[in-house]
């Protein structure tokens, strides 16, 4: 159970001086800790631009007040977005930390000497973290050797400014556009002594080259060498890094290649660089911010071209394919939990293989229980809203192969159902008939021998006469009586079957009905009696619409184990799309499954 705790801001003051309160301020940032995060971010990035907007001994005060600013407020957004969006990757955390680490980069921008100093200091963890950050994406981790080399040159170079800075007789901003237009606050820190500690002008001029040639190389191999996932990550973060990457290396060059001055011919270019530098410095969270909405859109895309596809449902075979191929993945294959058994099995069946080489499992939970896994490239997880995508994919064909299962044996006893019905019917219209027969109609017959009896045995007219009307009642009341129970099952039905109940009916209907075809096999009894009526419907039908020049047709036969049965009329038809049923078309219209229907 979760609590919402409120402390208004004028009782901060009480949290903080009763210990019984101090928790409920502890759960408060807690529950907002990433509102405050921003809210900080904000007020430093306002508090840059306005200090460094009124520093005049800058050389460009304006683009420097938006540079630092978006140094605070650009990667902390962007993490906070990182976070919430990819909460088990770490690229968000460190793009936090990359934007916190910006703030003391204000006191640059202050013409207090000790102040500005620690300004220019604060620099050094801007830059290593700026690499850490592209070494990191996408996934928030390094990962192998090569990123490992390079962070441990950005320490030996940052150890090396660091101890020219604790040597240095001046201290000077380092990136590319924090010049001073005046000279610079006079600061020194003067803790080691130069003669100590001297460091050769051209390492420290070639490392930083070195290193951003190095990342440069290190993201270009992962893309050369990545699967079809891992270049889709890099599609869009990658380049923005590259761009800033090279910026700096030709920078940097510069200085390295002039260590007296550049002449006045490449000042052109210096300015060129120094703002590409600045311009594309800032470039990398927002790539980064850019690389996440186009890996949800594409995810959105693939969710809605998956789902579209599963309408058609696909086999689990088929449903493979269709995740592998957007995904970019052929290897992909796909698992279903067995509670039961406690393992994984693929769409065949069998036990799902164990991942191979470069591969990873990851389970689909529903409801909190493990239902689907999917084995993909190690590399996919870079895209982690491709495999939600994905396994929201196999959850809903999951849920629709249990739905079509369930369905389909509702449909088996439902057609059980009707066929114990049918059959019971029958046997009740049969004990029916065989009861009119020896009960009701015998007892009319005796009736009748003894009206006879007794018309014989009386010479009194007016008795005759009413005996004899009586005699003729009954015999009405018999044939009704027979017309009935022979109606209830038809005797040329039960005696000979289809065939030649079809042939009884026709000679009923002499001149307009003709049998084609019919075959002489025996059929159960409810299908015989279903056949039969649906047969009669369909003829009383083109009797009684078709006119009276129609002639109907009955063709009964059997195929491929099937009995179909066919009835035809040469009457004018009518267009079924505008013409409601009737209760002929929809007692005919009723499906049957396995023959066990009324039609």
């Amino acid at each position: 159970m979760s609590e919402q705790l409120i402390v208004p801001v004028g009782e901060l003051d009480q949290a903080l001086a009763h210990p019984s309160q101090r928790g409920s301020l502890w759960l408060w940032l807690r529950a907002r800790w990433k509102l405050v995060l921003l809210s900080i971010a904000v007020a430093a990035a306002a508090v840059a631009f306005w200090v460094t907007l009124d520093a005049g001994f800058l050389a460009y005060p304006g683009w420097l007040a938006v540079q630092k600013a978006d140094f605070i407020l650009g990667p902390i957004g962007v993490g906070l977005y990182w976070m919430n969006r990819r909460p088990g990757n770490r690229l968000g955390l460190l793009l936090v930390v990359l934007g916190l680490l910006g703030i003391p980069y204000i006191l640059e921008s202050s013409s207090n000497s000790t102040l500005f100093a620690i300004g220019i200091v604060a620099e050094d963890p801007i830059y290593v973290m700026a690499y850490v950050v592209i070494l990191a994406f996408p996934s928030g981790r390094l990962e192998g050797l090569p990123e490992r080399l390079v962070l441990a040159l950005l320490v030996i170079f940052t150890f090396l400014v660091l101890v020219v800075t604790l040597t240095a007789s001046h201290l000077a901003p380092g990136l590319s556009i924090s010049g001073c237009r005046v000279a610079c606050p006079q600061t020194a820190l003067g803790v080691l002594s130069p003669r100590s500690y001297h460091i050769d002008s051209h390492i420290l001029g070639a490392l930083p080259v070195a290193i951003a040639l190095a990342t440069a190389g290190v993201i270009t191999w992962r893309y050369v060498t990545g699967t079809p996932p891992r270049r889709r990550a890099l599609a869009i973060g990658a380049p923005v890094a590259l761009l800033f990457l090279f910026s700096e290396a030709a920078y940097r060059a510069l200085f390295l290649f002039a260590p007296n001055g550049l002449p006045p011919s490449a000042r052109p270019i210096q300015s060129f660089l120094q703002w590409a530098l600045a311009a594309t410095r800032s470039f990398i969270w927002y790539g980064f911010l850019f690389a996440l909405i186009a890996a949800e859109l594409f995810a959105a895309r693939v969710l809605r071209d998956v789902v579209r596809r599963s309408l058609g449902r696909p086999s689990l075979r088929e449903l493979e394919s269709t995740l592998a191929r957007p995904l970019g993945d052929p290897g992909l294959r796909l698992g279903f939990w067995r509670p039961r058994y406690r393992d994984w099995v693929g769409h065949d069946g069998a036990a799902l293989e164990l991942p191979r080489p470069g591969q990873t499992l990851t389970e689909v939970d529903r409801d909190g229980r493990p239902a689907a896994a999917i084995v993909h490239d190690k590399q996919l997880a870079d895209d982690p809203e491709l495999l939600q995508a994905a396994g929201a994919a196999v959850l809903l064909a999951e849920e629709n192969a249990e739905l079509e299962s369930a369905w389909k044996a509702s449909l088996d006893q439902l057609a059980d159902s009707r066929a114990r019905l049918a059959s019971a019917a029958e046997r009740e219209r049969r004990k029916l008939e065989r009861d009119l027969h020896d009960g009701a109609q015998q007892r009319l017959v005796a009736a009748t021998i003894n009206l006879t009896l007794a018309d014989e045995a009386t010479d009194d007219q007016d008795l005759n006469e009413r005996i004899a009307d009586a005699r003729t009642e009954i015999e009405h009341a018999l044939s009704e009586l027979r017309e009935i129970a022979h109606g209830i099952y038809p005797t040329a039905l039960a005696r000979s079957g289809l065939g030649r109940a079809f042939d009884w009916l026709a000679d009923r209907y002499q001149g307009s009905l003709e049998v084609t075809e019919a075959t002489a096999r025996r059929f159960s009894p409810e299908i015989e009696l279903a056949m039969y009526y649906c047969g009669l419907e369909a003829v009383q039908n083109a009797s009684k619409h078709a006119g009276p020049e129609a002639r109907t047709s009955i063709r009964l036969y059997v195929d491929a184990d099937q009995l179909h049965l066919e009835v035809r009329d040469n009457g004018a038809g009518f267009d079924v799309a505008r013409v409601r049923d009737g209760d002929g078309l929809q007692n005919n219209a009723r499906p049957s499954r396995r023959r066990r229907g009324p039609c």
